[in-house]
C-alpha cells in the first residue's frame, strides 16, 4: 500500500481519537465512528489503530481509562490484532509511571485468557508479541524491584505482584507458552535477553532481604529459563509393562544375521527403547531375558544350542558394554554401570525361566554372564559376589540335567571354544607346509562330535566366521596344490576333502553371500558360484555339465568300473574330479535308466566315489539334485536312489581301512541330506525342521505354513526359534506383499488389546528378515488396501486402527534405522585375511539432497541432520502415503475411518519417534494436519503439534503456529 495513503489515513485515525475524548464518546459511540475511517474487513493495525490510541492513552502520569476503552472495544470487534495491542504494550518504557503500567497490567489481565489469531498474517506475529510481552512483565518485575521500598512501597507490591500473576498465567497457558518457545526457536537472541532479564531478578531478590517475593515467581522464572520442549508441553508416554517385541527380535536376528556387528544390533536395540519408552535397565533385562528363552528353546539341538549360548555368553556381554558406552551412566565412583546393576536386579525376579535355563545348560547363567561383564568393568566385583550369592542359594536346590546337545556346562564349553578358534586361526594364518598334517588332525578332532558346531558359533557371533572361512579357502587351495603333485600321498587328498567339506558345511548353513568374496578366485569359490544350490536356488543341470571334460568323463567313468580304481591309476587332479564326477553320475544314471547296468554295479560306483574322497559324492549330489528339480515325478526315483546311496552308514570295513572316513563321512551325510531337504520336504508336516533351510520346508500350503506358526504364538505367548525359520522360508518363498498382507490380516482378527500388542511386537520382529522391502509393501500395498477398500475400510475400527497405525510407525522407524546403520557402517567386501579385526570403523557420510528437490524441500532440510535423511525405497513409499493422506483426511470437518487412522499415525510418529519425528513427516504435506484439527480439535494437544515439525526451519515454524492458532480458535468457539 501507497505510504502517503498509509500516513493519511493514521493521521485521521488520531484525529478520531482526540475528538472521541474530547467529546467523550462511549466504547459504542467510538465503534459506530470509526467504520467512516477503516470500512469493514479492513484492519486497523495497517495504520497502527493500537499504537495510536495506546499513545493518546499514555499522555499524562495515569492512563486515561476511556481511550483505553476504545482499544477494548476494537479488539473485541477485530479492528485489532492482539498481536498488534501485545507489540505496543510491549514498547512502552516509561516505567517511572507506575499509574500507567499498572493500567497497561490491568488491561493485558482483561484479555490474556482470549488471546489468539484470525488471520494468516497475525500467525508468526503473535509468535513474537508474546516473547516481548515476557520481556516486557520482566522489566516491570525488574524495575518494580530496584525501587522497593524507597518509592511507594504498596505501589510497587502491586505491580510485583500484578507482574508475578501475569506471566504465572502465561506459563501456565500451553497456548501462550508454545508460541514463546515458538519465538525462541526463531530468536535465540531474544531469549537470551530474557533468561538474562530472569537471572538479574533472581539475584536481586537473593540480595534484597526486606522483599518478600510472590511465592509463584520462582517456579515461574525457572520454567522460562527451561524452554525445553519435554518441560514446555511433555507427551507424558507409559512404557508397556510387558514386552513381546525384544525375544522375537533377538530370535529373528540370530537366524537372519548372527555375525550382526555391535553397532548394528545396538542401533535396532536402541530403536526399540525409544519406541516403546523403556529404560536402559528395562531394556538390559529384556534383552537378557530373551536370550535365556531361546537358549531354552535350542535345548534340543546340538548346534542351535551352540549358536545361542556364544551369542548370549560371548556376545551379549559385548552389546551390553556397548550400549553403556554409548548412553550408560556410571555411578559417582565410576566402579560400576547403574543401569546394568537395576537389570541384573530385575532379572533376579524370573526365577522360573532362570532355574530352567541353569538345569537345561547345566549351569548359573547368573554368573556366566557376570563374568565378561566384570572384566569389561560394567560390574564390580562387589555386585558380583552380591549376585552370585544371592542366585547360588537357590540354584544349589536345582538338579541340573545332562545338556541334550553339549557335553557339561554349555557356557564353559563355550569359552574353551574360544582358545580353541584362535589356535586354528592361528595356524592356518601360518606356513601350510609345516602346519598341514597337524591342522588337518586338528579339522578332523573337531568335525567328530559337537566341536565343530561350536567353533564355528564362537566364530559367528564374534564375526570372525568370515576370516575362518577365508583361512580355510587358502588352506583347501594349498591342500588341492599339494594332491595334484605326481605322486601325491592319499593323505595329502583326505587333507583337500575335509576341508573342501567343511567350507560345504559353513557355505550350506550360513549362505555363500555371508562368508564368501563376490568375485573369489578359488577353486571352491568358482565351483560354489558355478554348481551348488544358493538359498533353495538350484543351477541347471546342463550348466553345471557344461563344465565338464568328456574325456575326462571318459577315463573317469572307465577307472571308475574297474573293481581296483585308485587315484595313482589316473592322472585325473582332485578338482578335476570334483568337476567332472557330474557327467559321470549323468552317465552311471542314464546307464541304470537304460539298465545298460544294474543296481549293484551303481551301488557299487558310488560307494568307490565317497570312499575315495568324500567331497565326490557332495559334488555328484548337487549335480543329482539339480536334475532331480526339473526333471518330471516319474523320472526322479531313480536318482533319489543314488542320492540315497551315498547316505547309507559307513561300513566298519570302510571306517577301519580309510583314515578318518567316520569324520568325513558324517560331514558329507549332514550335507547331502540338507540338499535332499530342499528339493524333498518329508512327508510328515510336524517333522524336525532342518536349520538354515530356505525352501519351502512342508507339503502344506503356504497360508496354512504361516496359520500354524500364528497358532503356535498365540498358544506359547512368544516366537520360538523354530518357527522363525519357517517364517523367514515364507518370506523368502512368497515375498514380502503376501506376506505383510497376511500378518496384518491375522494381526487385525485380534479384539482384545494385551493380544493385540503382542501380535504387533512379534510382527515387527518378522519383518526384520528384511524390514525395508516389508516396509515398502506395508505402505505402498497393504496399507492403501484398507484405506481405499470399502470392505476393508470395515476393520479401520477401535482398536484395530490404531493398532495398524502402531506397526506401521514402528516399521517406518525401524527401517529409518536400519538404512541409516547400513549407510555408516557399510560392509566390507575385501577378504580378512590380512587382520582378524574385522570390526568396521564409523566412517561419517553426508547424503545431498536430490537434485529435484523442490525450494520447499530444501527449506524443510535446512535443519536436518543430513544423517537422517531419508533414503529409497523409504522415501518415495511415505511420499505415496501422504498423497493418500491428503485426499482421505477428511474435508470440512468429516470424520471417518480414515481420519481417525491418520490421527493415529501423526500421533504414534511423535510418541515413538521423538526427535525424528521430524524426519518422517518432513515430506508430509502441512494441509493434512490443519484438516484433521478442524475434524478432530478434541484430540490433539499442544505437545503433539510442536513435534510435528522441525521448528529450525522457517516454514516449519510457520505451519507449527497456523496449526496452533487455528487449534486455539476451535477450543475457544463457543459450545
Amino acid at each position: 500500500m501507497d505510504a502517503s495513503k498509509i500516513t493519511s489515513k493514521t493521521s485521521s485515525l488520531k484525529a478520531l481519537i482526540l475528538k472521541a475524548w474530547r467529546e467523550r464518546w462511549t466504547d459504542i459511540q467510538w465503534g459506530i465512528n470509526i467504520k467512516t475511517i477503516l470500512p469493514r474487513g479492513v484492519s486497523g493495525d495497517l495504520y497502527n489503530l493500537a499504537d495510536c490510541i495506546l499513545q493518546q492513552a499514555m499522555v499524562g502520569c495515569g492512563a486515561n481509562q476511556l481511550v483505553i476503552s476504545y482499544l477494548k472495544h476494537s479488539l473485541a470487534s477485530h479492528l485489532v490484532s492482539y498481536a498488534a495491542v501485545l507489540q505496543r504494550i510491549a514498547k512502552f518504557d516509561a516505567f517511572h509511571k507506575p499509574h500507567c503500567i499498572l493500567s497497561l497490567l490491568e488491561f493485558l489481565e482483561g484479555f490474556l485468557d482470549s488471546i489468539t489469531c484470525r488471520s494468516k498474517m497475525e500467525e508468526e506475529i503473535l509468535t513474537f508479541a508474546v516473547s516481548s510481552i515476557i520481556l516486557w512483565l520482566l522489566q516491570v518485575y525488574h524495575y518494580s524491584l530496584s525501587k522497593y521500598p524507597s518509592s511507594n512501597p504498596i505501589q510497587s507490591q502491586e505491580l510485583l505482584e500484578k507482574s508475578t500473576s501475569l506471566l504465572n498465567s502465561i506459563v501456565h497457558s500451553d497456548f501462550l507458552l508454545a508460541m514463546f518457545y515458538l519465538a525462541k526457536q526463531h530468536d535465540q537472541d531474544e531469549y537470551s535477553e530474557v533468561t538474562k532479564k530472569c537471572q538479574e531478578i533472581t539475584a536481586f531478590m537473593m540480595m534484597n532481604t526486606q522483599f518478600k517475593a510472590p511465592v509463584t515467581i520462582h517456579d515461574t522464572l525457572q520454567k522460562i529459563c527451561n524452554m525445553d520442549i519435554d518441560k514446555v508441553a511433555p507427551l507424558n508416554n507409559k512404557p508397556e509393562t510387558v514386552t513381546h517385541c525384544l525375544q522375537a527380535l533377538i530370535a529373528v536376528t540370530v537366524l537372519a544375521n548372527p555375525s550382526a556387528e555391535l553397532h548394528q544390533l545396538s542401533s535396532q536395540l536402541i530403536m526399540i527403547q525409544r519406541i516403546k519408552s523403556y529404560s536402559l535397565s528395562r531394556l538390559y533385562s529384556e534383552v537378557i531375558r530373551a536370550c535365556f528363552i531361546s537358549l531354552n528353546d535350542a535345548s534340543k539341538d546340538a548346534s542351535k544350542q551352540a549358536l545361542w549360548a556364544a551369542f548370549t555368553f560371548l556376545k551379549l556381554p559385548q552389546l551390553i558394554n556397548y550400549i553403556h558406552n554409548m548412553c550408560g551412566t556410571m555411578n559417582k565412583d565410576g566402579e560400576y554401570s547403574v543401569e546394568v546393576v537395576e537389570a541384573f536386579e530385575k532379572l533376579l525376579q524370573s526365577t522360573p525361566l532362570l532355574d530352567i535355563v541353569d538345569a537345561k545348560n547345566s549351569c548359573n547363567s547368573i554368573v556366566s554372564l557376570l563374568e565378561p561383564l566384570v572384566k569389561l568393568n560394567v560390574v564390580s566385583e562387589t555386585h558380583f559376589s552380591y549376585f552370585k550369592q544371592k542366585r547360588e542359594s537357590k540354584d544349589i536346590k536345582l538338579q541340573k540335567l545332562e545338556p541334550t546337545g553339549l557335553q557339561g556346562s554349555v557356557p564353559s564349553f563355550i569359552t574353551r571354544a574360544e582358545p580353541t578358534l584362535a589356535g586354528i586361526l592361528k595356524t592356518m594364518g601360518g606356513d601350510s607346509h609345516k602346519t598341514q598334517e597337524s591342522l588337518y588332525a586338528m579339522l578332523c578332532q573337531i568335525v567328530g562330535g559337537t566341536t565343530l558346531d561350536t567353533i564355528l558359533a564362537v566364530a559367528t557371533v564374534e564375526g570372525k566366521l568370515k576370516l575362518f572361512v577365508s583361512r580355510l579357502i587358502k588352506f583347501n587351495e594349498f591342500a588341492l596344490i599339494a594332491a595334484s603333485e605326481k605322486g601325491a600321498s592319499q593323505s595329502k587328498v583326505y587333507i583337500f576333502d575335509i576341508s573342501f567339506l567343511i567350507l560345504c558345511s559353513i557355505v550350506q548353513d550360513y549362505g555363500a553371500d555371508a562368508v564368501l568374496d563376490e568375485n573369489g578366485d578359488s577353486f571352491f569359490e568358482q565351483w560354489v558360484r558355478e554348481c551348488m544350490a544358493q538359498k533353495g536356488v538350484h543351477k541347471s543341470p546342463d550348466q553345471i555339465l557344461q563344465k565338464c571334460d568328456m574325456q575326462l568323463v571318459d577315463i573317469f567313468i572307465h577307472h571308475l568300473s574297474a573293481p581296483d580304481f585308485d587315484f595313482k591309476n589316473t592322472n585325473l587332479k582332485p578338482h578335476d574330479l570334483c568337476v567332472n564326477v557330474s557327467g559321470v553320475v549323468k552317465e552311471i544314471l542314464f546307464a541304470w535308466e537304460q539298465g545298460s547296468i544294474s543296481a549293484a554295479d551303481v551301488k557299487r560306483m558310488l560307494d568307490s566315489l565317497r570312499q575315495k574322497m568324500a567331497s565326490l559324492a557332495v559334488c555328484a549330489s548337487v549335480w543329482l539334485c539339480s536334475y532331480i528339480n526339473v526333471v518330471h515325478q516319474d523320472a526322479f526315483l531313480k536318482p533319489l536312489n543314488m542320492v540315497q546311496q551315498f547316505l547309507t552308514p559307513p561300513t566298519d570295513v570302510e571306517m577301519a581301512q580309510i583314515d578318518n572316513f567316520k569324520e568325513r563321512a558324517v560331514l558329507m551325510s549332514q550335507i547331502i541330506r540338507k540338499m535332499q531337504f530342499d528339493i524333498q520336504p518329508p512327508s510328515i508336516t510336524k517333522s524336525k525342521i532342518m536349520p538354515f533351510s530356505h525352501s519351502i520346508i512342508s507339503r502344506q500350503p503356504i497360508l496354512e505354513q504361516l496359520q500354524n506358526v500364528w497358532e503356535d504364538i498365540k498358544t506359547r505367548g512368544y516366537l520360538h526359534i523354530d518357527a522363525t525359520v519357517i517364517v523367514e522360508s515364507l518370506l523368502n518363498t512368497a515375498g514380502p506383499v503376501w506376506f505383510v498382507t497376511n500378518l496384518v490380516k491375522e494381526t487385525l482378527k485380534f479384539r482384545y488389546q494385551d493380544d493385540l500388542d503382542r501380535s504387533v511386537d512379534i510382527v515387527l520382529a518378522m519383518f526384520y528378515f528384511d524390514i525395508e522391502k516389508c516396509t515398502e509393501a506395508l505402505l505402498l500395498h497393504v496399507l492403501p488396501q484398507y484405506l481405499y477398500n470399502a470392505k476393508l475400510c470395515e476393520d479401520l475400527v477401535e482398536p484395530q486402527s490404531a493398532i495398524l497405525a502402531k506397526l506401521s510407525v514402528y516399521c517406518i522407524y525401524a527401517a529409518l534405522e536400519n538404512s541409516m546403520s547400513n549407510r555408516v557402517h557399510p560392509s566390507r567386501k575385501r577378504r580378512h585375511d590380512d587382520s582378524e579385526d574385522i570390526e568396521m570403523s564409523a566412517s561419517s557420510k553426508l547424503r545431498r539432497l536430490n537434485d529435484n528437490s523442490s525450494d520447499t524441500t530444501m527449506y524443510y532440510s535446512q535443519g536436518l541432520s543430513s544423517s537422517m535423511i531419508i533414503k529409497e525405497p523409504l522415501q518415495s513409499s511415505l511420499e505415496m502415503l501422504y498423497k493418500s493422506f491428503l485426499q482421505l483426511a477428511g474435508k470440512n470437518g468429516e470424520v471417518t475411518p480414515q481420519t481417525q487412522f491418520i490421527f493415529e499415525f501423526l500421533l504414534y510418529a511423535v510418541q515413538c519417534g521423538q526427535e525424528r519425528a521430524q524426519v518422517i513427516l518432513q515430506k508430509m504435506p502441512s494441509e493434512i494436519v490443519s484438516t484433521l484439527i478442524k475434524a478432530l480439535p478434541d484430540n490433539f494437544n499442544i505437545g503433539l503439534i510442536l513435534r510435528l515439525y522441525d521448528l529450525s526451519t522457517p516454514y516449519g515454524r510457520k505451519d507449527t503456529a497456523r496449526d496452533l492458532c487455528l487449534l486455539r480458535n476451535m477450543r475457544l468457539r463457543p459450545e
